[in-house]
Parts: structure tokens; sequence; C-alpha cells
């Protein structure tokens, strides 16, 4: 009976925890990631529980298989695309990037987009999209996860090809997804994950920022921009930043630090956290989200 009763606590309690990051399986290739302390080795995607202790409510799949998008000619807001595949799929860009992509049934107004960006060893590329299912349903967004072109981290493989790869990310999103789903151009958010985080702020926002209205959350993971970003008056004020790391983060402490005050002096609008307690990303990145979309959208 002992031995039964201890079994179902433990049942009981492992359903009970929901996990920000995951952890890779033993034995995973793990590299060091561009701009991340050098004394710290990116452990990749590590076992974190979410602060509320349960996983994000809300259907992992928000329209039915197969169905799709249509719509007409693009307005102010609204790409009006058409023929987009509806409910949850994996596809491949033009510019051959692999993502997973939420896309709710044609609504009565374009929908937002948030593009997820996973971490070293790519482990929450498959989850990151019902991770968000929350988020997602309230703000009334596209939810879409993309593969890093060697699938495993962004960040990875220097200069060139994380340029290259912030250029493809960007051909993804105006190629694929704007002709294809009615997206609102004002509600463009992109949030990275430790290696995506450095990744994003490295090279993608500061390549694509000018593109875009909307803003980018870089969490647990951050870099200075790497390439030449002197944004104008009309990026400063349409698109902005929110930087989340924990206190005791033994990885990206120094990076996430010096980018605050680069994009600080470039002038960017930013919103930041560096004091939660825990480690390698410790929290719930979909309550981050929910805390500062507003800032970042500029909502009452």
């Amino acid at each position: 009976m002992r031995t039964a009763l201890l079994s179902a606590l433990t049942v009981v309690a492992a359903s009970a925890v929901s996990f920000a990051c995951v952890a890779e399986p033993v034995g995973t290739l793990r590299r060091s990631p561009t701009g991340a302390d050098p004394a710290d080795p990116d452990p990749g995607d590590v076992a974190a529980t979410s602060p509320d202790g349960g996983a994000p409510k809300g259907p992992a799949s928000d329209g039915g298989a197969g169905t799709t998008d249509s719509g007409g000619p693009a307005t102010s807001t609204g790409t009006k695309g058409t023929g987009g595949p509806t409910g949850d799929n994996e596809l491949t860009s033009a510019s051959g990037l692999r993502y997973q992509i939420n896309a709710p049934a044609p609504g009565a107004a374009p929908r937002g987009l948030l593009v997820l960006l996973h971490g070293s060893t790519a482990s929450n590329y498959t989850r990151f999209v019902s991770m968000m299912a929350n988020v997602a349903a309230q703000y009334d967004l596209i939810r879409v996860s993309v593969l890093a072109p060697n699938g495993q981290g962004w960040n990875e493989g220097g200069q060139q090809a994380q340029s290259q790869a912030a250029d493809k990310l960007h051909a993804l999103i105006q190629q694929d997804l704007f002709p294809k789903y009615d997206i609102d151009t004002s509600k463009i958010l992109f949030s990275g994950q430790s290696s995506g985080g450095g990744f994003l702020s490295s090279h993608f926002v500061p390549l694509h920022a000018k593109d875009y209205r909307g803003g980018a959350f870089f969490q647990c993971g951050a870099a200075p921009p790497a390439v030449t970003f002197a944004p104008d008056a009309q990026t400063k004020s349409a698109f902005k930043l929110h930087f989340e790391i924990t206190s005791g983060d033994p990885i990206w402490p120094d990076s996430y630090a010096r980018a605050v005050t680069a994009y600080t002096q470039a002038g960017m609008t930013l919103t930041k956290d560096n004091t939660k307690s825990g480690g390698h990303c410790a929290f719930d990145q979909q309550a981050v989200i929910v805390a500062h979309i507003k800032d970042v959208l500029g909502l009452p």
C-alpha cells in the first residue's frame, strides 16, 4: 500500500510541472554559442519549471488541418495572403528553413505573428508552438517555430553564416508567410531563447528590424549587434525590445549587459528584467511575453 501511494504521488507531482526549456538527450553534442560568456558553454534548452506550476493551457491547434486561408489585396496593416494551410503543420520555406506553424482559420481581421527561435540543440523547436498557446489566443497570433539552418543552434557558424540565416528568416516571413496568410504587419513579434536570443539580437534585429513593426523578446540570451546598426527614427518608434535573464544565469550575463548597453546607446526603446532568481532559462517564456507584450506593441 505504501509503495502504491508513493507511486501515485510521484505521478501527480510530475503532472503538475511544466518546462519552459527542455533538457536535450544525454550525449547530445553541445556547441558554445557566439557571443555567450566564454567561460560557460551553452547547455542548450535546459530544464526549468514554469513559475505558474502548470503547462500552458490552450489548444495545440486552433484550426482544422488541411483547410486553407483566403483573402484579397493587401491593406495598410493586413497582408491578405491566400492559400496557407491552417491548424498545425511542419513546412519548408523557399529559403530552405524548416518551420512549424499554427495558423487558425481565417478571421474577420488580420492576425499578428509570433516567430520563435529555439536554443542550442533545438529541443524546443517542436514544443514552442504549443508552449505559446495562451498568448496566441489572447492576442490573436499565428505561431511559427523555426529550426536553425544547421539543425542545432541559431548563433553558430560565424558571421557570414549568421547573416545568411538572418536573411533566410526574413525571406521566410516575406515570401512564405505574408503571401499565404492575412497578417497584421503592425504586430510582428520575435522571441529567441538562449542562443536564439543571441542570434536575434546580434544579427537579425540589426539587419531587419527596419523591415518590421512590432518587436523582439531576448529570453535568457542576448548579444550586442555584430553588424552595423544605426536605426532610423521610424525603426526606433515601431520596433521595441524586451530583455529577460535570471540573476543566476551562468552563460549570458555579461553578453546580456553589453547588449542592453548597445541597444540603449542606439536609441532603441526597451525594457529589461534580470532580477528573477534561478539558473539558465529558469522562467516561463510565455509569461514573459504576456507581461511585456503591451509595452512592445505600444498597446494601452
